[in-house]
């Protein structure tokens, strides 16, 4: 059991004006300790201001919120003298519910936990904040307050390792709801593009759970090929699907992925079908006779955002690596025309 204390300051937020406004963009300091920095995904100081997306559910608005972490570290990756070597997570409009959220003098509670996607382990963070303009948060703010004057850290963060109850209620509280909503903002969008058109690597700017949760929201939680989907309160039927492959060293950006029904993705993998540079669905000519042969010549369902549309290289590689694979696995005996 592990949290990440820190009260928020004014800079970091904005610096804000007499009229309430803020003269700069918002963000949360991240401390440069190594027992703070264990705590997010590593970052490398090769790789120019260092960026990965951080899936973050705000147990005050009952969301799984995306927001960008990044590490600026032209300072070491450039050596530049008047660089900068500090970690911000950026706050964005869904994160602070459109509106300026955070306070100066909010303590804010960070939790990790571990969620298996594809075998895969990956972080999701729980947020909590407490404010003493709210007077149910007095006596808690009070007691998050010492631990940060007590704390051996640099002034203003704190890191414990012993169970906090109320937190843990919090949390519990947001874990049984019956769907968390999850958003990806146009903010972290436009900077996780940024990033892309100007960084070395971006292999590790995405992982498996955020790889899904990009995908699910891209195609609005609907199959790109059927243009529907089953949701029951947590149930979906639907899965990210890669176009390239991830055992054939195809990545986990979300232009290399389509959200497909459970059985479509299986048939995709199979290569019984596969996608045109036109966006249009082509039937391998031995399945024309099943349930796929329907969809032969239409167009997926396309996002609305460009960021998502399926990138043409990794189509190019399914229909010449992929597509009829099945043909060289078995004879086909499962697929039904009904």
């Amino acid at each position: 059991m592990e949290y990440y204390i820190k009260k928020l300051g004014h800079q970091e937020l904005g610096s804000i004006k007499e009229d309430g406004r803020p003269s700069r963009g918002r963000y949360i300091y991240i401390s440069k300790n190594k027992d703070v920095l264990k705590f997010f995904p590593p970052m490398s100081e090769k790789v120019v201001n260092d960026n990965v997306v951080l899936p973050i559910i705000s147990v005050e608005l009952k969301k799984k919120v995306y927001c960008n972490f990044v590490y600026h570290n032209d300072k070491i990756s450039r050596g530049l003298s008047n660089g900068r070597n500090e970690y911000r997570l950026y706050l964005n409009n869904d994160i602070e519910n459109h509106q300026l959220l955070f306070k100066e003098n909010d303590i804010i509670v960070f939790k990790s936990i571990q969620n298996e996607y594809d075998n895969e382990y990956s972080n999701l963070y729980y947020l909590l904040r407490f404010s003493l303009e709210n007077e149910c948060d007095n006596e808690i703010y009070k007691f998050l307050d010492k631990i940060i004057e007590n704390s051996n850290l640099n002034r203003g963060h704190a890191i414990i390792n012993e169970k906090i109850n109320f937190i843990e209620e919090k949390i519990s509280e947001t874990e049984s709801q019956e769907n968390i909503e999850i958003v990806v903002p146009t903010q972290v969008i436009e900077k996780t593009q940024e990033f892309i058109g100007t960084a070395s690597s971006i292999e590790n700017l995405f992982n498996s759970q955020s790889f899904r949760d990009f995908v699910m929201v891209g195609y609005g939680n609907r199959c790109a090929v059927t243009g529907k989907s089953i949701i029951w309160k947590k149930f979906i039927n639907l899965e990210a699907a890669h176009i390239m492959p991830k055992s054939h060293n195809g990545n986990y950006m979300p232009n290399n992925g389509l959200a497909l029904s459970r059985d479509i993705h299986w048939a995709f993998d199979k290569g019984f079908f596969t996608i045109n540079d036109d966006y249009t669905i082509k039937v391998h000519e031995e399945l024309m006779n099943t349930y796929l042969g329907e969809f032969a010549g239409k167009k997926i369902n396309l996002p609305e955002n460009s960021f998502f549309i399926p990138n043409k290289e990794s189509l190019k590689y399914h229909r010449e690596n992929i597509f009829g694979l099945f043909k060289y696995s078995g004879r086909i005996s499962s697929v039904s025309s009904n």
